[in-house]
């Protein structure tokens, strides 16, 4: 993969910090990716104005179009109150990125300033990476514009340190997006646990779709897509990460959690996540602790590996589809005539009273 460059957008940038560094406050005649606040972004503060100004934003000032530039230069009013967008207005610093292609990941370093963006998708091409870095970078105020990034192929890196293989999958529901650590969901697509990180207002929107039961699309790059159906309910884990300015959160289903089972649900859900120390294991264990609860009849420990063969065989106990953090998961069938199964087994000796 080779370095890609914006020389445009470098040299864009320097005539701004030029002017910026004369004292000029200037502003974006919209959302160009060079780090400065745009004009719509003053909002309704924002009227016309009679000649030689172009805008006057509020009581604070005035906007002036500059050609050279194709921004505007502001002029502030003396002792008026300026906008939050410009009270906190900042000189631009242009920077370079170093992409950890294996790694998925971008570190862009400016002086004593140091800033990573995990989850980076370089297949989806430099230009529009960069885009999405500047991006975000603007939107936090951060006063830094990257205009070159360095591919770094990392050989000894491990691909199984990631999460997704390849492209990381994407939830939405028509108003916001964000990105998938972790999902299950069975046969029929009803989704037993999905974990995402995005920006708290995104997640929120999506967690109303969720609980509304309506249905969320999960997109994910050289795959197609995955209409999910929500459950009746799920319990929720929220966690802020500030050093990406976003939130953590995860939707359990409620057939897959002890204690919430219902004794006419149809179905149960056992999930296994990453960094369980035998997986497999965790999941037969899971699956007897589930058809103790759910049965009448006394189940030994000894009977569950046969009990769960045998379940499995008759497609009473199916795999979940997994990805992420969720590393296995299974779906068993509650109305299924487990006695019947039970007896059976005891005739044939499959399993004994006897211990």
């Amino acid at each position: 993969m080779n370095v890609y460059e914006d020389k445009y957008l470098r040299e864009k940038v320097n005539r701004i910090i030029a002017r910026q560094k004369e004292g000029k406050i200037i502003i974006a005649a919209y959302k160009d990716g060079c780090g400065l606040p745009a004009r719509e972004d003053l909002g309704q503060e924002l009227t016309r104005a009679a000649y030689p100004y172009d805008y006057a934003v509020g009581k604070a000032g005035f906007l002036k179009y500059d050609s050279e530039l194709g921004a505007y230069l502001f002029t502030a009013k003396l002792g008026e109150k300026l906008p939050q967008v410009l009270a906190n207005y900042r000189i631009l610093t242009l920077g370079e990125a170093i992409l950890d292609v294996k790694y998925r990941s971008i570190r862009i370093q400016c002086g004593e300033t140091s800033v990573t963006f995990t989850g980076v998708q370089p297949w989806k091409g430099l230009y529009e990476v960069l885009k999405e870095v500047n991006e975000e970078l603007a939107r936090v105020n951060s006063g830094i514009v990257v205009w070159k990034i360095v591919p770094k192929e990392s050989g000894d890196s491990k691909s199984g340190d990631r999460l997704f293989p390849e492209a990381v999958p994407k939830l939405r529901n028509g108003q916001a997006m964000a990105h998938a650590t972790g999902y299950a969901y069975d046969t029929d697509h009803n989704l037993a646990y999905i974990g995402l990180v995005s920006y708290k207002t995104s997640l929120e929107s999506l967690r109303v779709t969720l609980m509304c039961g309506k249905s969320l699309q999960m997109t994910q790059d050289g795959l197609s897509d995955v209409l999910l159906i929500p459950t009746d309910k799920y319990e929720q884990a929220w966690q802020a990460m500030p050093e990406y300015t976003s939130h953590h959160v995860g939707f359990v289903s409620r057939l897959a959690l002890p204690g919430k089972w219902e004794p006419e649900d149809l179905s149960a859900y056992l999930l296994i996540f990453r960094g369980t120390p035998d997986p497999g294991k965790e999941l037969i264990q899971l699956f007897v602790e589930r058809i103790k609860e759910a049965l009448e009849v006394p189940i030994l420990d000894e009977w569950s590996v046969v009990l769960w063969k045998q379940a499995r065989s008759r497609k009473l106990v199916q795999d979940l589809t997994t990805g992420g953090d969720c590393v296995l998961g299974a779906r068993i069938d509650l109305q299924a005539d487990w006695k019947d199964l039970l007896s059976e087994l005891l005739a044939q000796e499959e399993i004994s009273l006897t211990i």
